[in-house]
């Protein structure tokens, strides 16, 4: 793929991620808006108890070998039937093996309602191993139009469901119930949009082949998973459902920024490096690039919404989950270097060093655990400014081996990050000012705080002539041009 072909692809993919992200991520946060004021912080706590479980399961379904898949320059037609038959199998026995556990999971919260929950919840895992290949071919093909028209309706269709059966009150069944039907909508829409279909072929050797870089991918994401949803576990075991709720709601509202921008991040540059993996110098430049565009955007959000957070929760989600707030300014903290780390980890996964990303990851994790479990002595505040400490830990040690990869290391991306986190922090600092200032609603405080927010953003970056501006201006130029 020639230069200019993979940045019309990028950019196209960069467009169309964001439709898609954006779309789904709008939908199912109007949906949560609806649901958060039916249902108590206690059913969101019920549900949040079993995501740990089904998302080690959904990684031994996948096995790594979606990630093996777009790695791979040329994977041939029997690559992806075997990876099809290996994920409906294992999600089939993961399933059995919950079913089975439901019992005992439901005794170790001293939740009863958690085992028909998670029994019935668990067929998610079998719905989405149909659709596992044909998403990872539409992502290494960069087709992300078809990913975003299947993903924004099969949020919809979820939202259909769960706020007439909230409004009948069925409670955490009204999300059970949203997940399935999301899932199956899903998957009917993927086998529509994509022409790919298997074969009863199945290939130990292509197994072998795509588990050398495949494997560790699987341990890598097994200790990710288990990092990210252990925090819910202790929360949900140590404290309350009400509290794990309020910590539910609150990471909620952070994924939509943090775990959005980080999705299309990792959706779009993944394929796109892997793209040129042969080309240390073009791969090094579109890093540096995608840093500071990144970052542009990241920051203002995440700094802002720290400076609004009380008044944001009780508009949007009612004075009950006020509670909330705090838990979300600790994680908006960690969200400023989130996606920079998942731009790190996409640059070690595109080059294939599977036993490098394997280690950095597992450092990572392990060093998390241990200081969450220490973390957690001080309460759940103790908790996630430990997470939140681990985050720019990770970003060192990612940084650190990316100076020896491609020459684009630790001093050198805090130089390209540090102007738009100054400029960022000197608009959040205008904002919390201006609030000091104004005693009339919090409402109305909040959106002059938006206000002052965006303008002084914006105009600072203009008159410094920020990069990262204009990579987005170029960006809406070219849609423009295309209309």
């Amino acid at each position: 793929m020639g230069q200019s072909d993979l940045k019309e692809k990028t950019i196209s993919g960069m467009m169309w991620g964001a439709v898609g992200k954006v779309g789904t991520l709008t939908i199912n946060f109007f949906t949560n808006l609806v649901l958060a004021r039916l249902l108590l912080p206690e059913d969101f706590g019920c549900i949040g108890m079993m995501v740990i479980f089904l998302a080690v399961s959904n990684i031994f379904i996948q096995g790594g070998l979606g990630t093996a898949l777009i790695q791979k320059k040329n994977p041939d037609h029997l690559d992806y039937s075997t990876v099809f038959y290996w994920n409906l199998v294992f999600s089939v026995l993961f399933y059995l093996i919950l079913f089975a556990l439901a019992p005992f999971i439901a005794d170790f919260y001293e939740m009863p309602l958690v085992k028909p929950l998670l029994r019935v919840q668990s067929l998610v895992l079998i719905i989405q191993s149909f659709s596992i290949v044909q998403v990872t071919q539409l992502t290494k093909q960069m087709n992300f139009r078809a990913l975003a028209i299947r993903n924004m309706a099969a949020a919809l269709a979820g939202t259909l469901i769960a706020i007439p059966l909230a409004l009948r009150g069925f409670g955490p069944w009204s999300l059970v119930a949203s997940a399935i039907t999301a899932s199956i909508v899903n998957v009917l829409l993927l086998w529509i949009l994509s022409s790919w279909r298997p074969t009863w072929e199945f290939s130990l050797t292509s197994l072998k082949t795509l588990f050398n870089f495949g494997g560790l991918m699987l341990l890598s994401s097994l200790a990710e998973t288990l990092y990210t949803n252990l925090q819910g576990l202790i929360i949900g075991k140590r404290f309350s459902a009400g509290d794990l709720g309020y910590f539910t709601q609150a990471k909620k509202l952070d994924e939509i920024p943090v775990t959005g921008l980080s999705s299309i991040v990792n959706d779009v540059t993944f394929p796109a490096f892997a793209s040129i993996q042969d080309d240390t110098a073009r791969l090094r430049e579109g890093m540096r690039k995608s840093m500071k565009a990144l970052t542009f955007a990241n920051f203002p959000m995440m700094i802002l919404l720290m400076v609004i957070a009380l008044p944001l929760i009780t508009f949007l989600y009612g004075q009950k989950w006020a509670p909330s707030a705090p838990y979300f300014q600790i994680l908006c903290v960690s969200g400023l270097i989130y996606c920079t780390n998942t731009l790190n980890t996409n640059v070690i996964k595109s080059l294939g060093k599977g036993q490098i990303y394997f280690f950095v990851q597992i450092t990572k994790r392990v060093l998390g655990i241990a200081l969450i479990l220490f973390g957690v002595r001080f309460g759940i505040y103790g908790l996630l400014w430990t997470v939140t400490i681990v985050a720019y830990i990770s970003f060192i040690i990612n940084a650190l081996v990316n100076k020896k990869l491609i020459d684009y290391g630790l001093f050198r991306q805090v130089v390209d990050i540090t102007p738009n986190l100054l400029v960022a922090a000197l608009a959040g600092a205008l904002a919390y000012g201006t609030g000091l200032l104004l005693h009339g609603s919090i409402y109305v405080t909040m959106l002059v705080q938006i206000l002052v927010y965006a303008v002084s953003y914006l105009g600072v970056s203009k008159l410094l002539k920020m990069e990262g501006l204009d990579t987005y201006m170029d960006v809406l130029l070219k849609m423009f041009h295309r209309k």
